[in-house]
């Protein structure tokens, strides 16, 4: 274990954990820009319908998808580095190009067809590597600190996506008064241009992975489904996974026109209100990373999920002549985030050995991206036949983003209830 300490202590170490920050800096600039008020505008742009701006916000869950080629493959890769790399860096580089889409010689329906084939392919690039990055990016990190050090690396990522955010939306807002929405996107697409080329530099600057834990001998696929689905602990985080994913895509990606068309926010505005979530995120990140090395990742979870519930409980009231309770549920809802995104990743260390770990996140990621993909479809659905129905039901006036934060509510609790029988009083690996 000593040995283990002053290798993490060494500067090469150290180096590459900076690097690997920044790198996750950059990337979440990107998704800022893939998310949220700025992809519905894009989205509107090419005329395309409330619902098909939901479901296309939710494509990042059937992105999931992909990584199932990572459980096939991973084993047989020799050379992380240069993987990661060349995947990462297209697919990032290839969201900087849906931005550009608009100036494309086209009508409206090839565009939105070049839309979906594009960012369907860069999620295809992005998250065919991403437990890879996050299992490089990791292993040189303390396994006593990585709580910790994942809210640090977060807080990071969020203190300075602020400042990204609201520039770029008060600019986009000041570009639009000119009466050509089109100079929005190009500046959009040359901030992401240029997030790319810091994201490539950082991910350069990562040293190659540990040497003890570079591949000797591909698993076989028997051996990671008997590690993976045949254990029966690691079974209980995907279904977790699942129904907190459910939560998120049956309402999140809907509620980026529910902002601008209903509750009639400009885009500046709904980055002063998404600001204020991440500065909230900011603030407990810390906290949410000593709390969940000290009792545990599951109950980590289980704190976050508390405060989601809350959050989507707020927003069923959330309506054009209540619209500031959206506020409410922007900042709830970022904070249960501080608690749930690294951690829901970190716990398959507490129940899967480590040799199956890229596997065993990709594995999960997989299953719980299409069931919230199915979410997604569903809950479309349910936001067409309200609108159609002119925004009631049984007569009673009702938006289908209240209606969807209901179904996110039921999922939450269910999520509570589950984490509590099945794995709050398990026995956990440090590894």
């Amino acid at each position: 274990m000593t040995e283990n300490t002053d290798i993490f202590n060494s500067r090469e170490y150290a180096v590459s954990r900076r690097a690997y920050t920044l790198e996750c800096m950059f990337e979440y600039f990107v998704s800022l820009l893939v998310a949220d008020a700025f992809i519905a505008k894009l989205l509107k742009y090419f005329g395309a319908s409330d619902a098909l701006c939901g479901v296309v916000s939710s494509f990042i869950s059937l992105s999931f998808l992909f990584q199932i080629f990572s459980v096939l493959v991973m084993g047989r890769i020799r050379n992380t580095k240069k993987t990661a790399v060349i995947f990462h860096t297209a697919a990032q580089f290839l969201f900087s190009c849906l931005y550009l889409i608009p100036f494309l010689p086209f009508d409206n329906g090839v565009r939105r067809a070049v839309f979906i084939i594009c960012i369907l392919l860069a999620y295809f690039g992005n998250y065919f590597v991403t437990s890879l990055i996050y299992k490089w990016g990791n292993s040189f990190v303390d396994p006593h600190k990585r709580a910790s050090f994942s809210s640090a690396k977060e807080m990071v990522s969020l203190f300075s996506g602020m400042f990204v955010s609201i520039g770029l939306g008060f600019a986009i807002d000041k570009l639009d008064e000119s009466g050509d929405v089109t100079k929005g996107f190009l500046l959009s697409s040359v901030c992401m241009f240029i997030f790319c080329a810091g994201d490539l530099i950082c991910l350069l600057c990562v040293k190659k992975e540990r040497k003890e834990e570079k591949i000797q001998k591909p698993p076989k696929l028997s051996e990671i489904m008997k590690n993976t689905l045949g254990n029966r602990n690691y079974v209980h985080t995907v279904v977790l996974k699942c129904l907190w994913w459910g939560a998120m895509y049956t309402t999140v990606g809907f509620l980026g026109t529910y902002k601008q068309e209903e509750l009639f926010y400009t885009l500046g505005q709904i980055q002063i209100i998404n600001i204020a979530g991440v500065a909230c995120r900011f603030a407990v990140s810390k906290l949410f990373g000593r709390f969940s090395d000290k009792h545990g990742f599951i109950r980590g979870i289980q704190l976050a999920l508390t405060v989601a519930a809350v959050s989507f409980a707020a927003n069923i009231f959330t309506a054009p002549d209540t619209r500031w309770l959206i506020i409410v549920f922007v900042i709830l809802y970022n904070v249960s985030q501080a608690g749930t995104w690294q951690n829901m990743i970190n716990i398959t260390y507490a129940y899967v050995d480590v040799k199956y770990f890229v596997q065993a996140a990709a594995l999960k990621d997989c299953i719980a991206g299409v069931f919230g993909f199915l979410c997604a479809l569903g809950s479309g659905r349910l936001l067409s036949l309200i609108q159609n129905n002119g925004n009631s039901i049984f007569g009673i006036t009702v938006y289908a983003q209240q209606a969807q934060s209901a179904v996110s509510l039921l999922f939450v609790t269910a999520a509570l209830i589950y984490a509590e029988i099945t794995l709050s009083h398990k026995k956990t690996m440090l590894q």
